[in-house]
């Protein structure tokens, strides 16, 4: 029989699929104005400038290594790896490797994975931990660090960090964001050679790259597509681009700092160099002892500068006075000191140098009392709590044992295919990377979250108890939920007609032993 509704509605559904295929082919990216596509290509892009110019991957890492060399920045990256690794109480482990959750229940495949796990466990955890703080100071520092795995049939059995895997003597190599091998530079201060290693014999610990520092391209790679892939097998092979250093953002603050300090530093050395100048009596002296005078006036305001310069070194302008003679005629006094007119008469003041010492800190994402000015320590957050309580520790925190995760990971897949021949994909392991996490700042800051949630389920639950014993009705006790407490008013009707039951229910059960509270019941937490 036919049917006109299905024939109808089938019309209007071929009608509405034409119009979307012809409104999908008339806005599609090939429609675009051809004179507008043109002259695109010079609106896209970011001008470099002397603010922000295109360094090379040595000028870089050369700041990067500079700035680290800094006993303040040196001590904010590694309050970050604490804050982010933490450490056992007694033994000082960092990293501990685990069966997965989700082989902790199951037959025999998931039962001998588990055993597997920490039976190899035992032997990577040391190896692990044994270079876990220096790779993660070199990670947060340079936004990579790495690691030569050493290893036999039966596993990877080491891990080589030194100056021989330092991230400016590697260049790795991507394909679509997954490292594929690496150049390693051999005999620097001889004959440069190359060492190519494969991503299964080096440990890389990657830092997410947040900023992207401006560098240019080689020129071999210069005129390299990317983005006109689908499939990433296709995509060409490239050097990975420097970034990740929690020191990029903070670079122009560094440098404001030790212009600060240095010139802070230059003035209070010079003005501990005394000098005292006084003026003689020579009238009637002929013309050519005034030549000699003159010249000798030249070269005690060039002596001066030298005597300075002493001063840095430590030499004896600094611990003595140095007398100079000036010719002076018609005077009646023969001879009359002037004081030392290179003396400052206003204090030195150290206010530009405090607030880039600010400006540092806040980009480090730590407190300033922590690396090296606990003087100022007034109240606040003071003795140490920004360690734990700071949003920005903890967020950095979240970084470092990302990177660290991935490259663990990774050396316990190679540790795993030797030993066993088998091997995973990525968020497929029988194994987790766990970290010690109670003095860590982002566990501590999970804790203290957990404490409050705890603390308010324990006294709403009073308020609870109160608001029944009060004996109100329905209406009553969903008013004083809604007005005191802010449940909203569906909640706070499903809780109070939980309240307002009668203490004896049919059956004999006493209130609160029969039906609970809704499976859906969730409480505000503040």
């Amino acid at each position: 029989m036919f049917n006109v509704e299905r024939y109808l509605a089938g019309m209007l559904i071929d009608n509405r699929q034409a119009r979307q295929a012809q409104n999908q082919a008339a806005s599609g990216i090939q429609n675009i104005d051809q004179s507008y596509e043109a002259i695109n290509q010079m609106e896209l892009g970011s001008p470099t400038s002397s603010k922000n110019p295109e360094r090379t991957r040595q000028q870089i890492y050369g700041m990067w290594e500079l700035m680290q060399k800094d006993p303040q920045v040196s001590e904010a990256l590694s309050l970050h790896v604490t804050a982010a690794l933490g450490g056992h109480e007694s033994t000082g482990d960092m990293i501990f490797i685990s069966p997965h959750d989700r082989i902790k229940k199951g037959g025999r495949r998931a039962k001998k994975l588990r055993a597997q796990v920490e039976k190899e466990a035992k032997v990577i955890a040391p190896i692990l931990n044994r270079v876990a703080v220096q790779l993660a100071t070199q990670a947060v520092g340079y936004g990579d660090s790495y690691a030569r795995i050493h290893f036999d049939n039966k596993g990877v059995n080491n891990l080589m960090s030194n100056q021989f895997t330092m991230p400016w003597a590697i260049m790795p190599f991507e394909k679509a964001s997954k490292t594929i091998g690496y150049h390693v530079l051999e005999a620097e201060k001889q004959q440069r050679g190359i060492t190519k290693l494969n991503a299964q014999q080096m440990l890389r610990f990657k830092m997410p790259r947040i900023d992207h520092v401006r560098q240019p391209f080689l020129p071999i790679w210069q005129d390299t597509k990317m983005m006109q892939y689908d499939n990433p097998r296709d995509m060409p092979i490239l050097p990975a681009e420097v970034g990740g250093s929690f020191l990029y953002k903070v670079e122009e603050a560094w440098q404001d700092v030790t212009i600060a300090r240095a010139a802070l530093n230059n003035q209070q050395i010079s003005d501990s160099v005394k000098q005292a100048f006084v003026t003689v009596n020579m009238e009637g002296m002929p013309r050519s002892q005034q030549e000699k005078y003159f010249a000798r006036i030249v070269k005690l305001l060039n002596n001066y500068r030298q005597n300075v310069r002493d001063a840095f070194d430590g030499k004896e302008s600094l611990w003595g006075t140095k007398f100079h003679m000036l010719p002076q005629y018609g005077e009646k006094q023969i001879l009359q000191s002037v004081g030392d007119i290179s003396q400052r008469m206003t204090p030195l003041t150290d206010t530009p140098l405090m607030l880039s010492l600010r400006r540092l800190a806040g980009g480090l994402g730590m407190d300033l009392s922590l690396i090296g000015w606990a003087d100022m320590l007034a109240g606040g957050l003071g003795d140490g709590a920004a360690f734990h309580t700071s949003a920005q520790m903890m967020r950095r925190s979240h970084l470092i044992r990302s990177a660290l995760v991935d490259g663990y990971n990774h050396v316990m897949s190679v540790h795993w295919g030797l030993r066993y021949g088998e091997y995973f994909e990525d968020g497929n392991y029988p194994w987790q990377i766990n970290f010690y996490s109670d003095q860590s700042a982002a566990a501590t800051q999970a804790l203290t979250n957990r404490q409050n949630r705890a603390n308010t389920t324990l006294l709403q639950t009073q308020v609870f108890v109160a608001i029944r014993e009060l004996g109100l009705d329905l209406h009553g006790a969903q008013m004083m939920l809604e007005d005191e407490l802010g449940y909203d008013s569906e909640k706070a009707e499903r809780i109070a007609m939980y309240l307002c039951v009668q203490p004896q229910q049919a059956g004999g059960q006493m209130m609160g032993e029969g039906e609970g509270l809704p499976e859906d019941m969730d409480f505000d937490y503040e």
